[in-house]
């Protein structure tokens, strides 16, 4: 399965010279940012006051957004080049910040997390050693200045996908950790799939983390590792059951991946936070090989990452069907579609090109060829029976195919990886969700055609 996952575009964005950085070029033409400062989330005495309503009110003009609308657990503000009035976020009057996270819990808020930068948002995803190292230095000093005089070295974090560096202060009030990663370039040899190290840095991210002191300091363990804090079998408690026949599980957590091609990676990282691992998007983009500038994931890399990320999370990948979508195998499922197609009456794709192949796919033929029959059964006795057990489906896809919500698909084509989270037998439907925020965390489409749009579905749980 070599093709890309990705999902979303952007359009193209130049960075004006130093001296104009309020000034950004969209699409040929000049406008003036908006700057948003978050100078007073540092202020004294009022950062772990905030509810859910107080953030609404001090931040919605400020471009803040939920990412889910009805559980308002996680909200953001993100650093935008595109608009009529494109958005840049600034801390304390120099410092470029790429995107703030609010973290709630039970209607307060109990976390932050600043991203100063990292290779998938960043205008400057090849980042040199010295630009990074600075961005960490100068963080440093400002968080001396206004969380505590001296910090702690902590060393990596061994326990998180990413084993980035950690820098912690004490303060009266606020616990804060700098956490940043980078190292030699890693280039993937295109026909064995092995790393080796390349002559360059390549740049992660360097992401803060600011958080309530706690009463006790005795065994302080700020990491985003750790194992799953729910146990397998507990799972099936998370299903919801409505009148409408709906079974689903409604509580897995939505993060929003952006413009970047995270979805696999986002959706990995959104099962974990599920399971009570408080794991991130650029930690597991990392692992997964997620090219600087916010490239897709290539799902055979996904997969041997996965691997990899399931001892260390304790969790287990599995694979449940695989369609032969691999640019290996993908000649076997041509020559079944292209049987069907001729039965139809339809075009004929024999071609070496692969890329071809896929773009020219006729969603009557899939319905025909993995949209009933076998195929079907076992696509629908995947996700009934995990579903049931409170596993949500990892969901690899050709997007823009077939109508999602009773309409037509708003995506045009492309791989792309969503979240199978419920099913509905009575309407022979699936309830699927996005990572990309608000908006996205219930959507639907007719059983048979999420089966005949199915590149794979995989399996991410708790190993015991």
């Amino acid at each position: 399965m070599k093709a890309l996952l990705l999902s979303g575009g952007f359009a193209a964005v130049t960075l004006l010279a130093a001296p104009a950085q309020n000034r950004i070029v969209v699409e040929g033409k000049e406008v003036k940012a908006k700057e948003v400062a978050i100078d007073a989330l540092f202020e004294p005495g009022k950062l772990w006051t905030h509810t859910a309503a107080d953030i609404e009110t001090a931040w919605k003009d400020k471009g803040f957004k939920w990412n889910s609308e009805q559980a308002k657990d996680r909200g953001i503000i993100r650093r935008e080049n595109r608009g009529p009035q494109p958005l840049q976020i600034k801390a304390f009057g120099r410092l470029a910040v790429e995107e703030v996270v609010f973290v709630l819990k039970d209607g307060k808020l109990v976390e932050l997390a600043l991203l100063p930068w990292n290779k998938g948002d960043s205008r400057e995803a090849d980042i040199s050693e010295k630009d990074f190292n600075e961005i960490v230095a100068n963080w440093t000093a400002e968080l001396d200045h206004r969380i505590a005089p001296n910090h702690k070295d902590r060393g990596k974090d061994t326990a998180s996908a990413a084993r980035a560096e950690r820098r912690m202060w004490i303060g009266k009030e606020t616990l804060a950790q700098l956490e940043y990663s980078g190292g030699k370039e890693r280039i993937r040899d295109p026909y064995g799939g092995r790393d080796r190290a390349g002559p360059n840095f390549q740049g992660e991210f360097i992401r803060l983390r600011l958080m309530p002191k706690p009463d006790s300091l005795l065994g302080l363990d700020a990491s985003t590792g750790g194992k799953a804090a729910v146990r397998r079998a507990d799972l099936s408690k998370s299903v919801v059951r409505e009148p409408s026949g709906d079974v689903l599980i409604p509580s897995v957590p939505m993060l929003d991946q952006g413009d970047k091609g995270y979805c696999a990676v986002a959706t990995s990282a959104r099962i974990l936070n599920y399971y009570g691992v408080p794991a991130d998007q650029h930690e597991m983009a990392q692992v997964a090989g997620n090219a600087a500038g916010g490239g897709g994931t290539n799902p055979d890399e996904m997969e041997e990452a996965m691997k990899k990320l399931s001892g260390k999370y304790k969790t287990r990948f599995t694979t449940v069907l695989d369609f032969d979508y691999s640019s290996r195998k993908y000649q076997s499922f041509m020559r079944k579609y292209n049987g069907a197609a001729k039965k139809m009456g339809k075009k004929v794709l024999d071609t070496d090109n692969y890329i071809y192949f896929f773009g020219g796919l006729d969603p009557e033929v899939l319905r025909e060829v993995n949209g009933k029959g076998p195929t079907y059964d076992k696509f629908m006795k995947a996700v009934k029976e995990n579903i049931d057990k409170g596993v949500p489906v990892m969901w690899a896809l050709q997007l823009g195919l077939f109508p999602e919500n009773g309409q037509k698909a708003p995506q045009v084509s492309g791989g792309h990886m969503r979240l199978i989270i419920g099913y509905n037998t009575d309407k022979n439907e699936i309830i699927f969700s996005d990572s990309w925020g608000a908006g996205h965390e219930k959507k639907r489409m007719a059983a048979p055609d999420a089966s005949a749009a199915t590149m794979g579905l995989y399996l991410l749980q708790p190993s015991t």
